[in-house]
Parts: C-alpha cells; structure tokens; sequence
C-alpha cells in the first residue's frame, strides 16, 4: 500500500461525502406564486398567515424563494411597520383681509426746566418708537379643522410691483393673543425673457393652528393676497395587527387556562374574552416556546367586558414586546371558576419578504421544512445594500401572492434521520488508512529482514 493510494483514498472519501445537493422546492412543506409585473429588480409581498402556521423557525430560516427554474434567489426578511406613511395634502385656506393702523407713534415729550439758581434741564425724546403695524392690512388665514401643517404657499402680488416682499406670520388660538412662528420670510417673484423666479412658499413648524396672521415687515404698501393653499400632513395611521383565537389545551391547574397557539409569529397584542359579561376579572398572560420551557410572565392586568343598552365595553388589547412562543397560559386571580370558558385572542403583524427578481417568473415563496439546508436571509436592507436608500426604494415593486399549493408536504416537516458528522468520518478514515499504511510499511520491512 503507497502512499499515493492513501491520497486517492482521502480524495474520494472527502469528494463523496462533502458533496450536497442544492435546497429544492420539495424541500418545503406548502408554497406559493409570487406574481408582479418584473419591471423593477426587487419585489416585496407581505407574508400571509398561513406561513406563521407552517414555518418551524422563529427566524424564517425555512423559507425560501425560488425562480420558475427551480433555482433559489437571494431574499430579506423586513419587519412589519407599525404605520402607514404620512400623507401630504394640499388644501385651499380662506383669507380674511383686516385694516389696521397704518402706524402708530407716542407723541414727542419736550421739557424745559429751569431753576432758581440758574440751572436749566432740557429733556426732549429724539425718536419716536417703532410702529405697531407695519403695513395697514393684516390677512388673517383660517386654518381650523386642518391637519398639522407644514407650509403655505401664497398666490400674492404687490401694488409697488417689487419683486421680493419680507413677512411675518403669527399664529393664535382665540384671534386675540398672538405668537410668532415665522419672524421673517422673503416671498419672491421675477419674470425676464420668458422664465421666471418664484418664492412663495413658506414653512412652517409642523403643528395643527386655528388662525395664522401675515404682515408685511419691509415698510412698503399692502399685499394683495389671492389665494393661500396649505400642505397638510395627516396623522399616520396604525396598522391594525391580524388576529387570531388561540387553541385551548387541558389545565392541569384550576385556576389557568391553557393554549396553543399554533404559530411562530411575533406576537405583539393580546386580549382574554371573558366568557362573562358586566365581568372583570386580574389576570396574568405567560408564554413559553415548547412544553419543557419555564414559563415567561408577558403581561398582568385588569380584562372585562361591560354591556348596556347601547354601548359594549371591552378592555384594550394588551401590548407586549414581540414573542414567538407557541404556548400560553392564562392565570385568573380571583373566582377562576367565574371564567372558565374565557378565551384568548393574539395579534401580530407579518413581516415583509424582499427578494431579488433573478431569473424568469413566476416566483415560488416555499416555506415550512424541517430537512432543507438552513436559509440565511440578509437583513431588509442589505440587498443592493450599496445602492442609496432612495434609489433603492424605487426599484422596489409590490408582488401578490397566490393560492397556497403542496410542494414537499408532511415530508419536508419530518427531520432527515441523524447522520455521522463529515468531520468524524473523514477523521476515523485517515486513522484507519494510516494504520493500514503502518501495517504494510512493517510487513514489508519484516520480509526484508527474514531474506537469507
């Protein structure tokens, strides 16, 4: 036995076992077609319930997405916004023209005082003070029942013809006491050969105003303000979590309720039904990730459910910080007997997957496996992570699920049976080799000797 065949020996043993087959489609339990229109490198879908019931890991790391080849692509996991983006909206104010004092001074004071001795004091003011109003109108914009706003723009003109005017806006609540929001702002505007230079667009600190009044401040005639248009920015809306009614288990205990809730989802809201009504009842909300696992305290407090004869009260959903746990159990404190029948409902919202459109469509989202290799997905925005954020977000396409088909079904849930490690064969190969390779070097050493 050489040497040079101990080497061939490894080679084979190393090429045969490291050797893995690439992750398939029958690799995962259910899927499903992701359809878009593939005009832009990157498309995004929200997970639908039905992949919290299927995938085992708390991470996603049994989901995969694949091209119409069969062939997986690169894909992130993004979490789920709590709110929808804020929405701009521009709308037309109506303006109230008042006339005020054009200026306003306190008369000159001019003293003479002489004394007895000769001495004489002479106290006369130099200068009258400021005006109170600089120019001798005041528009008033009525900005109640608006959003918060962020600007207005002014459709203006000036009876003097200058370009470029300097105001003042002032906010109040009542019309009587005012603040100022905007000290000082230039609206501009110049024509010459056919173009034009505009400035009539003000800012102001993002906030909800009842009445906002505009003054001239540079000392020349009224404005004529024609219209004035606001940019409000609505209040972004909460997303409302998907629910669902946990499975109840036998209690073990009186005074707990047991449940399954037969998701990996990261649970943010929960609320017990009382199966009472005009009832109240403290309770304390525990969750654990499996049966062996000590049990973790998410939430106490008061749950109840009031009726009248027009209105039903309920408590507000409980907020908790995201858990996975897939059991829970529900402590009533006091008369547990009262609510035996109470239920428990949890609220999640899905995350996002981003993937990118490699390959011809449709896309294949397969998810639920318990023997596929483990996925890796990059965080949300690490695909095309040198790309800015804004670029980045327009190549990013909506995509919409289809109808959830079998791909590897029970099959891919059952673990593959336990194998011996890569490392430790190849390590009891290259001893067995090598004491192989010792027995013969002596067994040919010993002939040599025992030759007359």
């Amino acid at each position: 036995m050489s040497v040079r065949w101990l080497f061939v020996s490894l080679s084979c043993l190393l090429v045969t076992s490291v050797g893995a087959a690439p992750p398939s489609k029958n690799d995962y339990a259910q899927g499903m077609s992701v359809q878009a229109s593939n005009t832009q490198p990157m498309i995004e879908t929200e997970l639908p319930d039905i992949v919290y019931r299927q995938v085992t890991r708390a991470d996603l790391g049994d989901l995969r997405v694949f091209n119409a080849d069969g062939v997986p692509v690169p894909h992130a996991i993004c979490p789920a916004p709590e709110n929808a983006a804020s929405e701009v909206v521009e709308r037309g104010l109506s303006v109230f023209v008042l006339r005020g004092r054009d200026q306003v001074y306190t008369e000159s004071t001019h003293v003479n005082v002489e004394t007895s001795s000769g001495t004489r004091v002479d106290v006369q003011e130099s200068s009258p003070p400021a005006p109170e109003v600089v120019s001798g109108l005041i528009h008033i914009i009525d900005a109640r029942d608006t959003q918060p706003l962020r600007s207005i723009r002014f459709d203006w003109s000036s009876p003097d013809g200058v370009s470029a005017v300097k105001v003042r806006i002032e906010a109040s609540d009542d019309l009587d006491q005012w603040r100022t929001v905007v000290p000082e702002s230039t609206l501009l505007l110049a024509q010459q050969e056919g173009r034009e230079l505009r400035r009539e667009r003000i800012n102001l600190p993002l906030r909800e105003y009842e009445y906002l009044r505009v003054q001239r401040v540079d000392n020349g005639p009224p404005l004529t303000v024609n219209s004035v248009t606001a940019e409000e920015v609505s209040q972004p809306l909460e997303f409302e979590p998907i629910w669902f009614t946990a499975t109840r288990l036998p209690a073990k205990q009186g005074d707990e309720l047991m449940f399954d809730a037969e998701h990996v989802a990261p649970v943010t809201f929960a609320r017990v039904r009382l199966s009472q009504e005009n009832s109240t009842a403290s309770v304390v909300l525990q969750s654990r990730p499996d049966e062996t696992s000590p049990w973790r305290t998410r939430w106490t407090g008061e749950s109840y459910v009031i009726v009248s004869d027009t209105v039903r009260r309920e408590s507000p959903p409980a907020r908790i910080q995201p858990v996975h746990d897939r059991y829970w159990r529900v402590q009533i404190l006091k008369d547990p007997q009262v609510y035996a029948d109470s239920s428990l409902e949890l609220g999640y919202r899905p995350a996002r997957v981003r993937f990118l459109a490699r390959g011809d469509g449709p896309f294949t989202l397969a998810f639920g496996s318990r023997r596929a290799e483990l996925a890796k997905p990059a965080a949300c925005d690490q695909l095309l992570a040198d790309v800015s954020a804004a670029d980045r977000g327009r190549m990013i396409e909506p995509g919409y699920t289809g109808p959830v088909v079998n791909l590897g079904g029970a099959t891919a849930l059952k673990p593959l049976p336990k194998q011996t490690p890569v490392k430790v064969v190849v390590l009891w190969a290259v001893l067995v080799l090598g004491v192989a390779l010792l027995v013969g070097m002596a067994l040919s050493l010993l002939k040599r000797v025992r030759q007359p």
